[in-house]
């Protein structure tokens, strides 16, 4: 069980557990458990049909699911991902207090609070909703009998502050492969540019924003059509080859992205994307 009278999300923001976040402030009943069993079933292996490792990442929704015919446990409640794959199931201790109420009816949301490194008994699980009341309010006798004691846990701290800040990295590094991704997409798809008519003037870094490039790309298509770009040349002739050159360029696939121009902003901040 987590120390805290709300669980520490600062990093899951942008995650499926972001959306409980205001619920967790109002008080809702939440508990933090281990995932037992994680040996026994599909965590860590490699799907038959993608190949790719099944382990839940930080923030995913996962599904507690009531096993009442397991042979070991009445109260079994099997934990999966992705509505596909079982990675394991509550403990005892957790499901013997959750599962009479799922048999209610309760709701019981899951979700990865720590994806674990592989290993038996090292993914977490955050179950937030009226199922994890009896647990929810023992925890919160806990906390507030630590509330009186004098000395504070510096120590324990300190370890929350440092896996918020490995959080907030893995999230940054997850977000700058998105808008990468995302980017080598759209720099494969042809398009047809809105240009001015042939013969008029128009402005070098108009065309750069129309065509989401650099200036120095449209300066290079345009000395191909013989046209010279200066440092301080503004306006070009849209001669009938510059605009030949500007539409085959629109219709092939642009220069591969390099990694390192991507920049995905922290929580809050607009996206910009590096498109030269």
């Amino acid at each position: 069980m987590s120390d805290d009278a709300v669980p520490d999300l600062r990093g899951y923001e942008d995650t499926d557990l972001g959306v409980e976040i205001p619920a967790l402030n109002r008080g809702e009943a939440w508990l933090v458990s281990e995932c037992a069993g994680l040996q026994f079933y599909a965590y860590g292996r490699r799907d038959d049909l993608t190949g790719e490792r099944i382990m839940p990442r930080l923030g995913d929704r996962l599904h507690l699911v009531r096993d009442p015919e397991n042979p070991h446990d009445a109260n079994a409640v099997g934990v999966w991902w992705r509505n596909a794959h079982q990675i394991g199931h509550l403990p005892r201790y957790a499901a013997a207090a959750v599962a009479p109420l799922l048999d209610a009816g309760a709701a019981a949301r899951g979700y990865v609070y720590d994806e674990g490194d592989g290993e038996a008994w090292s993914l977490r699980v955050l179950v937030v909703g009226a199922a994890a009341e009896p647990l929810y309010a023992a925890h919160i006798e806990r906390v507030a009998y630590r509330a009186t004691l004098p000395v504070r846990n510096e120590k324990r701290e300190r370890r929350l502050r440092r896996r918020a800040e490995r959080f907030a990295d893995q999230l940054q590094a997850r977000r700058v492969a998105r808008v990468a991704q995302a980017v080598e997409t759209l720099l494969a798809v042809p398009f047809e540019p809105d240009l001015p008519d042939v013969g008029t003037e128009v402005d070098v870094d108009h065309v750069a924003r129309l065509l989401a490039c650099s200036r120095s790309t449209v300066a290079r298509l345009a000395k191909r059509a013989g046209i010279v770009v200066g440092r301080y040349t503004w306006q070009v002739p849209l001669t009938p080859e510059f605009d030949a050159e500007i539409r085959a360029w629109c219709r092939a696939p642009r220069s591969r992205l390099d990694p390192g121009s991507v920049r995905a902003p922290r929580i809050g901040c607009e996206v910009s994307h590096a498109w030269d």
